[in-house]
């Protein structure tokens, strides 16, 4: 944290990081329909990076035109969730350059939330890193066994055959990507709530995050 500026978001934030597949993005959506809030999934940020690089040949470190090509309508267009663009996405992740960059659009969300309410903002290092004085921070996670079943129903809703073995051999690598990386590694901020979503549902996961940001005191926006 020490290569980066401290940032003092001007708009309420719950922060939430966590491994993959533990449910962090389901909950920050849900979180935000709560709260009125609005929801930023900033992995989807590096996926759409990875998409501008591999299917739009834009030069990595050409920030520039990066800029100049980034769409937040397109991101909702086009399909980010393949293997390719997982793989890439999670290598440029550890690229400083590649960070600063969206370490600027993520901020600017956080001060600038299209309600003008407060945001939502899930990825891997939004409480340690990018947002780092958020009024509350999470940090999701889940056996990395329940979550490669996770994984395996998603990709048979998508029709997608899946060898458990391998889509956990997956799983194991991009965790140890996301932790062991020079640049925001993986980590859990000493202020962060810890949620096991393991045995959790959706539903569980929700109350329980809004029982903790009610006793917090920080936040007093749930609706009831």
């Amino acid at each position: 944290m020490q290569n980066y500026k401290l940032f003092k978001n001007s708009k309420p934030v719950i922060a939430i990081d966590g491994t993959c597949i533990s449910g962090k993005g389901t909950l920050a959506k849900n979180i935000a329909h709560q709260l009125n809030f609005d929801h930023l999934d900033t992995g989807l940020l590096y996926r759409y990076l990875a998409y501008l690089i591999s299917e739009k040949k834009i030069d990595e470190k050409n920030t520039l035109e990066l800029k100049q090509k980034f769409d937040f309508d397109e991101i909702k267009k086009v399909d980010l969730r393949t293997e390719k663009i997982t793989k890439l996405s999670s290598i440029i992740a550890s690229k400083k350059k590649i960070r600063d960059f969206l370490i600027d659009i993520q901020r600017n969300f956080a001060d600038h939330p299209p309600s003008g309410i407060g945001s939502v903002i899930d990825g891997r290092d939004i409480g340690t890193v990018v947002i780092p004085l958020a009024e509350v921070k999470f940090f999701i996670d889940a056996n990395v066994h329940v979550r490669t079943k996770r994984r395996q129903y998603d990709l048979s809703e998508k029709g997608e055959a899946s060898e458990y073995n391998q889509v956990l051999k997956q799983i194991v690598e991009r965790d140890n990507r996301d932790k062991n990386r020079k640049i925001s590694p993986l980590l859990m901020h000493k202020d962060a709530l810890l949620i096991d979503t393991s045995e959790l549902s959706k539903i569980d996961t929700l109350k329980l995050a809004v029982k903790l940001i009610d006793r917090s005191g920080k936040l007093k926006l749930i609706n009831r």
